[in-house]
């Protein structure tokens, strides 16, 4: 099963799957990427037959009726495959191809048509063709026969720039029982606890998964995700790559071991941090694909055990590559926009103050010479009335002298000067002189 792998899992290197099976041979040697040291046959040496035999490995386990074998002819120019020939098995499981077409770019591909399960053989990897072994397996719906011989997670490339790790990930499945393992899919009660699952770090994303199983489907949830592919007795490999962020100086991942592991390891480049976590040893040197890594491993994990990983003192950005991030991130463009629209706030809000505040001063300012010259009036009154003999002389002084007092005390008002009375005299006697005239006009007018 395949899928593509994720842009920024290009860019970390052309040689990927290079690696991944550098990795596989450095931790498990017993892994097998379907890279078999058997010769291939040629075009000239190819046979004109295919005979071989169909097994049950499941112990007590017979043949279905009617067992059908297909030949496929594969088109090694164009990759085109087109089905030849089918036959059935008889009672002992023996089939058998002949008067096969050989020439050049032409291979063969066997399938067994067991439902349940199609294992299939090319033949270009086949030396004898007259003593073909093909097993099918009665199915189970229970995982307890399935653990991992290894889990390897390599971290091959750090961008300190953006804080981002990428992963790549071999896992090795064994199945230890003699029948495959088959999810019942029409099972509306079917849940992830019934398939194969890996859990991921955190922030997870461009999951990108390989695997030797046989075709099945691919389903990402957000701890991780899990798998629908069949699994028959013997061990198969799941590569897996993806991109995880990471905050401050690294990063935690709790693997979880649902089916326990023979082996778990876990790799660093050299200088680009520190792992640790209970029940994996001290980092050792290795070199891999010609770069140094730091290595810690640990050995038979029980069902259900969770490995606590520490990823810490990873690299950080420098300052121009944060400068950088900044501004092509545009953020900046939202901190310039808050910082004048904090400080236009402020210009707005001390101009409507002072305004206010002036609006206020002059106010108070009108109201207190208004007061004045209505008591400056008043004492015009009050010489008018002594002028017509319409007020005692003495009541007169009186009165006269409260409103002079008043006048001056409003005057005094103005906080910003040393009080002088005879300076506020002369200002009482010049608006007194200036009311005066006006009173003489406004009756003269009548």
């Amino acid at each position: 099963m395949n899928h593509h792998f994720s842009p920024i899992t290009k860019t970390i290197s052309a040689s990927l799957v290079a690696r991944l099976l550098v990795i596989a041979l450095v931790s498990i040697p017993a892994i097998a990427i379907h890279t078999s040291s058997s010769p291939i046959v040629s075009a000239q040496d190819q046979p004109d037959r295919i005979q071989g035999r169909v097994s049950n490995g499941t112990q007590g386990g017979v043949l279905p009726p009617d067992l059908e074998v297909l030949l496929m002819s594969i088109d090694l120019s164009t990759n085109q495959i087109i089905e030849q020939e089918t036959t059935t098995v008889d009672e002992d499981g023996i089939f058998l191809f002949d008067n096969l077409i050989s020439g050049l770019g032409l291979s063969y591909r066997v399938v067994v048509n067991a439902d349940n399960y199609t294992p299939s053989v090319d033949m270009a990897n086949v030396e004898n063709w007259q003593n073909l072994r093909v097993n099918i397996y009665d199915d189970t719906q229970s995982l307890d026969g399935i653990t991992l011989s290894s889990y390897v997670l390599m971290v091959p490339t750090i961008d300190a720039r953006t804080r981002q790790v990428g992963i790549l990930t071999v896992i090795n499945v064994n199945n230890v029982g003699d029948r495959i393992w088959i999810p019942n899919l029409d099972d509306p009660n079917l849940t992830g606890l019934d398939l194969l699952r890996f859990n991921l770090p955190d922030g997870f994303s461009d999951l990108s998964i390989e695997s030797e199983l046989p075709a099945g489907s691919i389903l990402e949830i957000d701890t991780g995700f899990a798998m629908t592919n069949p699994i028959p007795p013997g061990e198969a490999a799941i590569l897996l790559s993806y991109i995880i962020p990471y905050t401050g100086d690294g990063f935690d991942f709790d693997l979880k071991l649902p089916y326990g592991a023979d082996e778990v390891r876990m790799l660093l480049p050299d200088e680009g941090g520190e792992i640790s976590a209970e029940g994996l040893g001290s980092a050792a040197s290795i070199v891999v694909a010609e770069s140094v890594f730091n290595s810690v491993e640990g050995k038979n994990f029980a069902a259900d055990e969770v490995v606590e990983a520490r990823f810490s003192g990873l690299p950080q950005p420098t300052l121009l590559q944060s400068l950088s991030e900044f501004f092509e991130g545009r953020t900046y463009v939202i901190v310039i926009i808050w910082v004048v629209g904090i400080a236009l706030l402020g210009i707005l809000g001390y101009a409507l103050y002072s305004s206010r505040k002036g609006a206020d001063l002059s106010s108070d300012d009108d109201d207190e010479v208004a007061s004045r010259v209505d008591v400056l009036a008043e004492i015009a009154a009050l010489d008018d009335e002594f002028e017509a003999n319409n007020i005692d002389e003495d009541e007169y002084n009186d009165q006269r002298d409260e409103l002079k007092r008043i006048a001056m005390e409003l005057g005094n008002n103005d906080s910003s000067r040393e009080p002088d009375p005879a300076q506020d005299k002369q200002q009482l006697e010049e608006m007194y002189r200036r009311i005066v005239p006006i009173r003489d006009f406004e009756e003269s007018e009548k």
